[in-house]
């Protein structure tokens, strides 16, 4: 055998290794020894160069519940507090709900309950499906095992990844390296291999040691390691890009608050006091004082008797009598149109072209496609002789200036506009996707504004368009925050974003 040169932490982590009975983790190792976890790893990969060691590395998933998961073992599943009323007391209104569990736990619990087909809304009364309650209880039971640690079964490892997305559980892969000494080889080598000194000291040079050692050779033609310089984030990229294209045409940016009145985010888009859109399982309550409402009084009495009667615009409006309490409820804004409902109060002075982007937050369970906030984009574009043809030509033209050609129409309806259209772009090679959704505000909401010249609106969620162009297969991706998934859209995209 050829004689091999060890350093003395080489001499020193091969005896631990060969004194030791069975294969070692690094980590014991590292405990053992005394020596950083990070050495072990760079001395490991010399014995194993020179033959010493050999190593045995495994994957092992560890599941465990995160905080929210624990809280769901103790005191149930969000959507098993509310079937077990249902259960005993049947179908129930919304609000009835609302007083038993609380606004925001009703939200957790409805939207989880909706998702996974356990309740349907049915003329405003939850309505439970007991055909569906065996799924709860099995989740219950995966919570239990992977608490106590024990196995689980075939049907219960199908329900990990449900759980996993509602951020119950949480997933590791756990690497375990091990090592053990080539025996004869490794005892040979600590009798007769030779010493290496790594770093010479003054000692080593008096005491005479260098002379029966071997100083260590550096290599000065290594490169050394490789530093990749900071870069925006490529979805920030993206909207920059977006923005860009829409001042390029004449649009000026506009802000907002994220928490915001109804009145802002409902009222004043004309959208009746008892829209579903107002429901608990489509919109988060915010847990603070009611303000007094950031509005002129008249623009508040023309909201108050627009939605009564319709106003001057030969509507008749819903027909009710309109809350001023309610307006004045607190909610993370659900759409950017709020902003633009604030813009238009600011009475701009036409003409007029305007654009917001923002997150909006709607409660949903977190999966590939969905996320309970996102970035969404709405443009206002007002003339005296603004007509819905100017407004699909602007959005042709902005579409243009992204690199999509092609664009179609298709008739829709939103609440305050009319006529109003849902838009798809084709982009390859996924084909015609829908993107955004436009039209002319009606009447009520421009009286409610005090503009006096037609208006055309349109708008869309920025991550659906994002996943679409940049080819991201799921959503989180979009708020990813390992660098070398960053690195990899970067790259990837790099001609779509600059």
């Amino acid at each position: 055998m050829e004689k091999v040169s060890l350093s003395d932490g080489e001499r020193k982590l091969l005896s631990a290794i060969v004194n030791f009975p069975n294969k070692v983790e690094i980590s014991e190792l590292s405990r053992i020894s005394g020596i950083p976890e990070s050495t072990v790893n760079a001395i490991i990969e010399l014995l194993k160069s020179k033959g010493l060691v050999r190593e045995e590395v495994t994957y092992n998933i560890i599941l465990e519940l995160t905080p929210e998961g624990k809280k769901a073992l103790e005191e149930g599943l969000p959507e098993e507090k509310l079937t077990s009323i249902l259960l005993s007391q049947g179908a129930k209104q919304i609000s009835e709900l609302e007083g038993i569990l609380g606004k925001k736990e009703l939200q957790l619990s409805l939207g989880a309950a909706r998702k996974r087909g356990v309740v349907d809304i049915v003329s405003g009364n939850v309505v439970l499906n007991k055909d569906k309650l065996t799924e709860i209880s099995i989740d219950k039971e995966v919570l239990k095992r992977i608490s106590s640690g024990k196995e689980l079964t075939k049907e219960m490892a199908e329900r990990v990844e449900v759980l996993l997305k509602r951020g119950l559980v949480k997933k590791e892969i756990k690497k375990v390296r091990k090592v053990e000494a080539e025996i004869p080889i490794a005892k040979k080598a600590l009798e007769t291999g030779s010493n290496v000194i790594v770093k010479l000291t003054s000692r080593d040079i008096l005491s005479g040691r260098w002379k029966e050692s071997i100083l260590k050779e550096y290599n000065v033609e290594l490169l050394p390691p490789r530093v990749s310089p900071g870069l925006p984030h490529f979805y920030m990229l993206f909207i920059e890009k977006i923005k860009e294209a829409l001042e390029s045409l004449g649009f000026a940016e506009v802000n907002g608050p994220i928490i915001e009145s109804e009145f802002w985010n409902f009222d004043a888009l004309f959208q009746a006091q008892d829209h579903p859109s107002r429901e608990i399982h489509d919109t988060f309550w915010v847990d603070l004082p009611d303000q007094e409402l950031d509005a002129k009084i008249e623009m508040i009495e023309r909201v108050k008797n627009i939605h009564e009667t319709g106003g001057t615009t030969g509507s008749k409006g819903w027909r009710y009598r309109w809350n001023i309490e309610n307006a004045a409820r607190l909610i993370l804004r659900t759409q950017m149109t709020a902003v633009s409902a604030r813009t238009l109060a600011s009475n701009p002075k036409p003409p007029f072209r305007f654009f917001a982007i923002g997150k909006v937050f709607r409660p949903d369970l977190i999966d590939s496609r969905h996320l309970p906030e996102f970035y969404q984009l709405d443009s206002i574009l007002g003339s005296e002789d603004m007509s819905f043809s100017m407004l699909l030509g602007a959005i042709v033209e902005f579409f243009a200036k992204m690199g999509l050609k092609e664009v179609k129409f298709k008739p829709a309806y939103f609440p305050f506009t009319e006529p109003s259209v849902e838009g798809y772009v084709k982009i390859d090679p996924l084909g015609w996707v829908e993107v955004f959704g436009a039209g002319m505000f009606r009447p009520e909401v421009l009286e409610i504004a005090g503009i006096s010249v037609p208006v055309g609106a349109w708008g869309m969620g920025l991550d659906r368009l994002a996943m679409a162009l940049l080819r991201v297969d799921d959503i989180r991706k979009l708020y990813s925050k390992n660098i070398e998934e960053l690195r990899k859209q970067f790259a990837q995209n790099i001609s779509k974003l600059v």
